[in-house]
């Protein structure tokens, strides 16, 4: 049986991608305003949502209930540009990441195509 993604990567390379993506968001005009203040708990979500997207624990699901990623984001206009910019962020600090580039190649298939399904504008 082959490994998941997420056990390819590993729970410590999700952790440092997510850290560094948003050190990126704290200095991105754009984005940062549709962030609260703590950026803490947006964080800790998505790494708990990466961890279980990719084939790992299931505890996003058992903390917060199905993912339904575009009903939760609805409440912020994201258009294309806010698109652009996150996938700048996480393109950023996908390319700060140790894990292989196989690994980086299948991560951005899917966090392109998530971000691009985000589009509600």
């Amino acid at each position: 049986m082959s490994k998941s993604l997420f056990e390819r990567i590993g729970e410590e390379n999700i952790y440092q991608l997510v850290d560094d993506f948003y050190a990126g968001v704290e200095q991105d005009e754009l984005l940062r305003k549709l962030y609260p203040e703590d950026l803490l708990p947006a964080k800790n979500r998505l790494k708990l949502f990466l961890i279980q997207s990719l084939g790992g624990r299931r505890t996003y699901t058992d903390e917060r209930g199905q993912p339904m990623l575009r009903r939760r984001h609805f409440q912020w206009k994201i258009g294309e540009k806010e698109a652009e910019h996150w996938l700048k962020n996480m393109q950023t600090a996908l390319e700060k990441a140790t894990f292989a580039e196989q690994e980086k190649k299948e991560f951005w298939s899917y966090i392109y195509n998530a971000a691009l399904h985000m589009i509600n504008q």
